[in-house]
């Protein structure tokens, strides 16, 4: 998996290598700077060759990596402009060994001065004309460091910078972009794609953070990964080589409940497609024997619908009267899509959580049902895996939905705490954590996602792998794979209009392409 770091690990990282490994801090910079020239390169369909490049450059350090880039563009072929917004006299340390280099050469270095009193007499006029002709416009303005709200005339050259119809490429972060929460500080550049130093920073994987962000690519400083246990990182990006290891062939002689029997406890009255979508998600997924267990107003909707599965009725009078029948032999449960919130589902959840010594997927009305009170969680008997949105992880920790998206990190650090659960937290960039401290991100999927039972068929993905896999392990490769099916849809059919069960069928050609390595999957991308 790939590391993800914090403002603060990435501060250590450069320091300890700097300081501790004697590599200067000027090799680091000529390093990304090298780097984010092959890549600006690769942006460009026409190539370099008289390539119309604007390089917008702050005083500090991202400004210093900007003058590299700019170097190597023009010694390249680029017809390059390199803007400084700044005073010249501000330029310190490597940025200014860098921005001295890129004079000497023969360069020129037009200064935009952001003053309150005279933006437009220092040069903002010569920028917005060169932005408009660009093909490629690079943002060296902030980088990681940056702690506070942009405005004023360093906000009005972010927002010249984004209305440039070229391509914008980003320096380690979009300038703006606060490096831990992916939220804007203020005005923020919009990249289509951004050129992360060393190792992805927390930011760049949040929703809100990919949305400036645009495509990451990762730059190597030529710093080894040693430095990395004394520094530490925040979570590792889930990688598809990795998925694909843990999807084993099966044995010869496999029959149906050697490879996994799933009892799926949900939907209720006009919710029957809960059931179905979580069952036929754990069919697509690998599970040979597939039970719902579900309430009499359901039931006929569900055997009408879905002759491989079999269905249960439970009495609301006794609902645990046929539970522990329904439990043996089963080696995972899902349990909470579409259940309901009544007291007959209450009881039903709460004999499996204390009962049942399999894992368990605690989803949708089993999550809300632990409203205010999720460390009830921690003492079931099973290991579980959580797979809340933002609003049902809210309910959790009586937060809103929209203060746990502002921390997605800290949200699933403190569930994982209550519930010494494996914790799915969904959305853009779905966060998997584990007791264990492991914590991945996902970065598989897109909007096509965003339908009605999508939830529920991940769900049951998850359900059936638990039926192999470790539950950390099933969850990492559900959400995964779950995303990756959504894209190859997204390549054949557009970004909407597909039904959840659609995703489910999906899964059977995507779990075998990614076990035997198939090159025809849409390409790996942060």
């Amino acid at each position: 998996m790939i590391p993800i770091l914090s403002r603060a690990q990435m501060r250590a990282f450069d320091r300890h290598a700097i300081e501790g490994c004697h590599v200067p801090g000027v090799i680091l910079m000529e390093n990304a700077g090298r780097g984010a020239a092959d890549v600006a390169g690769r942006l460009l369909a026409s190539g370099l060759a008289g390539a119309r490049v604007v390089v917008v450059c702050g005083a500090g350090n991202n400004g210093g990596d900007g003058f590299v880039v700019a170097r190597h563009l023009w010694a390249r072929g680029a017809d390059v402009s390199v803007f400084l917004a700044g005073s010249p006299e501000r330029v310190l340390g490597d940025a200014r060994i860098n921005h001295d280099a890129y004079l000497d050469l023969g360069g020129q270095v037009t200064v935009v001065r952001p003053t309150e009193a005279n933006v437009d007499q220092g040069g903002l006029s010569d920028l917005e004309a060169a932005l408009g002709l660009a093909d490629l416009v690079v943002d060296g303005l902030f980088g990681t460091g940056l702690d506070r709200a942009i405005a004023g005339p360093m906000a009005d050259i972010i927002h010249a910078i984004n209305r440039a119809p070229g391509r914008r490429l980003s320096l380690d972060i979009p300038s703006g972009l606060d490096a831990d929460s992916g939220a804007p500080l203020g005005a923020c550049v919009e990249a289509h794609d951004t050129v992360c130093f060393g190792h992805l920073k927390v930011g760049l994987l949040t929703p809100q953070g990919a949305r400036y962000a645009g495509r990451v690519h990762v730059c190597d400083l030529g710093v080894p990964d040693t430095i990395l246990g004394k520094v530490g990182h925040v979570a590792e990006v889930i990688e598809r080589r990795a998925v694909a290891r843990l999807l084993e062939p099966r044995e010869a002689d496999a029959h149906k409940f050697s490879v996994g029997a799933v009892l799926v406890c949900a939907g209720s009255a006009g919710k029957s497609g809960a059931a179905l979508l979580s069952a036929r998600g754990a069919f697509r997924a690998g599970a040979g024997v597939v039970t719902i267990a579900t309430w009499p107003e359901a039931l006929a909707a569900i055997d009408a619908r879905m002759p491989e599965v079999m269905a249960v009725g439970l009495d609301r009078s006794d609902p645990l009267a046929h539970l522990d029948a329904l439990l043996d032999r089963r080696k995972a449960v899902v349990m909470g899509p579409g259940f309901g919130l009544d007291d007959a589902s209450r009881k039903v959840v709460e004999r499996i959580l204390d009962g049942f010594t399999g894992p368990v997927v605690v989803d949708a009305d089993a999550i809300s049902q632990q409203k205010g009170n999720a460390q009830r969680l921690s003492r079931a008997r099973g290991p579980l895996v959580l797979t809340p949105h933002a609003g049902e992880m809210g309910r959790l920790l009586g937060l809103a939905a929209e203060e746990v998206e502002r921390d997605r990190f800290g949200a699933v650090r403190k569930v994982v705490e209550l519930t010494n659960a494996v914790v799915v937290l969904k959305g853009a960039r779905t966060i998997v954590a584990s007791p264990d401290g492991r914590v991945a991100v996902n970065t598989t999927g897109n909007p096509l996602l965003a339908t009605a039972g999508s939830g529920d068929v991940l769900a049951g993905i998850i359900g059936a792998l638990l039926c192999t896999m470790r539950p950390f392990d099933a969850a990492v490769a559900a959400v995964h794979l779950h995303g990756l099916v959504g894209d190859v849809l997204r390549a054949r059919v557009g970004d909407r209009g597909v039904f959840a069960s659609e995703l489910a069928d999906e899964v059977p050609r995507v779990m075998d392409a990614l076990s035997r390595g198939d090159d025809g999957l849409p390409e790996e991308r942060l």
